[in-house]
């Protein structure tokens, strides 16, 4: 049990180490910062201007016409995260290095994925400004932000996984922008095409955004929290398989 434990320690250390050093390298870049400037400007004229916040009679409280916005406009902010993750050419083949294929697609997640969550800080002077005018559903604020914390963690994964099979920044940026604007948008397919409403069914429980919906209103759907987190490992995993594929030129 011991050695067990040990084990993970060492393994958990070395992910610690390439984690720190990414996240580094992604606070120094200015993407992180446009892309946190989006996030927060564009969730904050979706929720005042776009909800009518301050005309008289018209405005609401209800967090939702701030939350719903968040999965598309992530759709321009998470790949500017992970676009530039593996251009450091030697370290996905430097077989001196001691990095297993899951030490560097977790390392760079967590990188990325906790870049993404310090982009959600700016943006809670939203819910800080309603405070002062309403009363606040501090359950939807709660959830909602749980629920973002995952969509974006699902996101992440997907970027790390798109990025590590484009060849180079640039390309990653706009192949996970694509990708992910799919997977966020499936949902609305069956407004604009007759579709067997098994399909239908399918395109929601695809959607990244679809499965936000319910956060956002402030409503908990264990469904949600298990589709993220099972889409998250899930990239995770073929991330890993992906970089050993490569590493031993079978791809």
């Amino acid at each position: 049990m011991n050695s067990l434990i040990q084990k993970a320690a060492r393994w958990l250390g070395v992910v610690a180490v390439l984690w720190r050093k990414e996240l580094r390298l992604l606070l120094a870049r200015p993407p992180f910062y446009v892309a946190t400037a989006l996030l927060t400007a564009g969730g904050a004229a979706q929720f005042f201007l776009g909800g009518r916040f301050f005309d008289y009679g018209l405005g609401s409280t209800d967090l939702n016409f701030f939350f719903s916005t968040i999965p598309f406009l992530s759709i321009l902010a998470v790949p500017a995260l992970t676009m530039g993750q593996w251009d450091a050419g030697g370290l996905l083949f430097d077989e001196s290095l001691p990095l297993s294929e899951n030490q560097l697609v977790v390392g760079k997640w967590l990188a990325s994925f906790c870049g993404a969550c310090l982009m959600l800080v700016p943006g809670f002077c939203v819910p800080v400004t309603v405070s002062f005018f309403g009363t606040l559903d501090l359950a939807q604020l709660l959830v909602g932000y749980v629920g973002m914390v995952l969509y974006l963690a699902a996101a992440c994964g997907l970027g790390v996984l798109l990025g590590s099979v484009s060849p180079g920044a640039v390309s990653a940026y706009l192949v996970t922008s694509v990708v992910l604007a799919g997977f966020s948008g499936i949902h609305l397919l069956p407004r604009f095409l007759s579709l067997p409403s098994w399909l239908s069914r399918l395109c929601q429980r695809l959607s990244f955004a679809w499965h936000f919906d319910s956060a956002g209103k402030g409503i908990v759907d264990s469904r949600d929290l298990v589709f993220y987190l099972v889409v998250t490992v899930a990239l995770l995993k073929v991330s890993a398989g992906l970089l050993q594929a490569r590493r031993r030129g079978s791809l």
